[in-house]
């Protein structure tokens, strides 16, 4: 159930976290250059049903008509086994065709066109003033260098962006899905190397915005700030998720070393983290 796989998340991440590097300790505040934000249940609230939307009738009618499935359920069996795998619906079905799994030989910019085409941006996501408004502020008053990187398709990530009026804030070369920087995918620190690199930006000097604790414990690990969206509140707001981390058993763990500060959402930014106006990143207390 939900509430088992969050409670066995939870634990199982308190006992290694005393083997994780902290790099946090001794410097509640760091100075930082690069915000990074993922996209899907972090810049949108995973209320609003879309990762369910792309994840249910969207993914499944491409497994039907692309992939050459005739049986709803096995091609969502198939394809929910390889993206709990590997957290992108992309790189799992590249594997999956590789591996002999599917009907018809999977194409990366079938499935690119297909999110960007079939996904219903209109009715799922909505204007954001104040999402906008924040990143405006962090780009023109606090000089930083915005990025997004997420593991859907490109084209997929620019109409996300466009959908919430916020695409003008993060340049051509500061976009990144998942199709550029295959064949590594979040969470693996070579997909995360891979956008850093081609950003100028050191992880030191870099905070990345994620839903996932998966994503969020590897960017920890490489010395980056965190900051954790979890709209269902903390603690343990993770069984009442939706979205990809209900779907991924990914569930929200605020208390673990490895998540610096912890939002509802991402409107709370300069609510909760005013001293990024100052270019410092303030981690949260250490728990009692």
């Amino acid at each position: 159930s939900g509430a088992l796989c969050f409670a066995a998340v939870c634990a199982r991440e308190a006992v290694r976290s005393s083997s994780l590097p902290d790099f946090r300790v001794g410097r509640a505040m760091a100075e930082i250059d690069t915000l990074i934000f993922d996209v899907d249940d972090t810049m949108y609230p995973v209320s609003s049903g879309f990762s369910d939307h792309r994840n249910g009738e969207v993914i499944c009618e491409f497994m039907l008509e692309k992939l050459g499935f005739t049986c709803r359920d096995e091609a969502m069996k198939v394809r929910n086994e390889y993206f709990r795998r590997y957290h992108s619906s992309m790189k799992g079905l590249k594997v999956a065709s590789e591996e002999g799994r599917l009907p018809k030989a999977f194409h990366e910019e079938d499935l690119a066109n297909w999110f960007a085409e079939r996904c219903d941006f209109e009715n799922f996501l909505k204007p954001d003033p104040v999402l906008a408004d924040t990143l405006r502020s962090l780009r023109d008053d606090a000089g930083f260098n915005l990025v997004v990187f997420s593991n859907a398709p490109r084209k997929y990530v620019l109409n996300c962006l466009e959908a919430l009026t916020v695409r003008e804030f993060f340049a051509d070369s500061a976009v990144f899905g998942v199709d550029d920087v295959l064949p590594a995918c979040k969470p693996e620190v070579a997909a995360f190397d891979t956008v850093l690199r081609a950003v100028g930006a050191s992880a030191e000097r870099a905070v990345m915005f994620e839903d996932s604790m998966k994503n969020i414990r590897a960017c920890s690990s490489m010395g980056m700030r965190t900051v954790l969206i979890d709209e269902a509140g903390e603690p343990g707001g993770g069984e009442a998720r939706g979205g990809e981390a209900k779907l991924l058993c990914d569930n929200p763990c605020a208390a673990h070393p490895s998540v610096g500060v912890t939002l509802q959402h991402i409107g709370q930014l300069r609510e909760r983290l005013p001293g990024l106006w100052e270019r410092r990143f303030e981690r949260k207390p250490p728990a009692a």
